[in-house]
């Protein structure tokens, strides 16, 4: 199956003094996009550059390097993932964000990400969310639906948790992420890539077959809202992936306030 593609990406545009934390990368069928969690402000600034952006080409860069030549199963993604999650230790403890954690209310280092790879009629995934990837064939159903963790537990938290105090925006960061506990006979907390242990509980994983004519849609949380959105990714699909298909892009996330920083691969399965 020949893939044709091509990827969108866009700063945040209501605040585009916003340090830039999404980061992406191929190589032949080997696809992943990352997003970095931002930090808090510093003086009346976000740090920049800011250390979640340089985890982020840690993880794609090295997703790459440690996959080309591989035989891309999903054994290859978990043993590359660890590698990746040593780097980012080691960046993160020579970082004062990291010395200083337990007085900065853990706002570290910090990414999710999803990867696909695609062989043949099969695509692979491994998905640390909130970044996702959608299918869709002729129907335009979104397929598969993937958990958001995030979500579940923002929740509880946003109920509970003030965010503008430290010590409760710690909580989040460091009692949440990349831990699992029962409240309520509900299961919270999140994953993400910071050097520490316990993301993988939240990982996503695994095999979807793949038909001609599938749109494959890689992205990061900034374009959730318009891959709920059947008319636009109609307009996407039946494109030929031209300069005409971005500018559609930009006008619809002006049009529709899509102000998060957001970045797409859309990919198209041919015979």
């Amino acid at each position: 199956m020949k893939l044709k593609f091509f990827v969108y990406h866009e700063n945040n545009l209501e605040k585009p003094y916003l340090p830039q934390e999404d980061f992406y990368a191929n190589h032949e069928n080997i696809f992943v996009v990352a997003d970095g969690i931002t930090h808090d402000l510093q003086d009346g600034l976000y740090p920049s550059p800011s250390d979640s952006a340089e985890v982020a080409k840690i993880i794609c860069s090295t997703f790459i390097s440690e996959l080309k030549n591989t035989e891309k199963e999903l054994s290859d993604i978990k043993r590359a993932v660890k590698i990746i999650n040593q780097k980012v230790m080691k960046f993160n403890r020579s970082s004062e964000l990291y010395k200083n954690r337990e007085n900065n209310a853990f706002t570290i280092g910090a990414v999710v990400f999803a990867l696909i790879i695609i062989k043949k009629d099969k695509l692979i995934y491994y998905v640390l969310d909130d970044s996702f990837f959608s299918i869709f064939s002729d129907d335009l159903v979104d397929h598969p639906t993937l958990k958001s963790y995030v979500n579940i537990s923002a929740e509880y938290y946003k109920a509970h948790y003030d965010w503008t105090k430290p010590e409760e925006r710690k909580a989040w960061r460091k009692d949440y992420r990349n831990n699992s506990f029962e409240i309520d006979g509900q299961t919270l907390g999140y994953g993400a890539i910071d050097g520490r242990e316990g993301f993988d509980k939240f990982v996503q994983c695994g095999e979807e077959s793949l038909k001609s004519n599938d749109l494959i849609c890689l992205y990061t949380d900034g374009f959730i809202p318009a891959m709920k959105d059947t008319r636009f990714v109609k307009e996407i699909k039946n494109s030929e992936f031209s300069i005409e298909s971005s500018d559609f892009i930009s006008k619809y996330t002006k049009r529709n306030k899509m102000h998060k920083e957001k970045t797409c691969y859309f990919i198209k399965c041919i015979d």
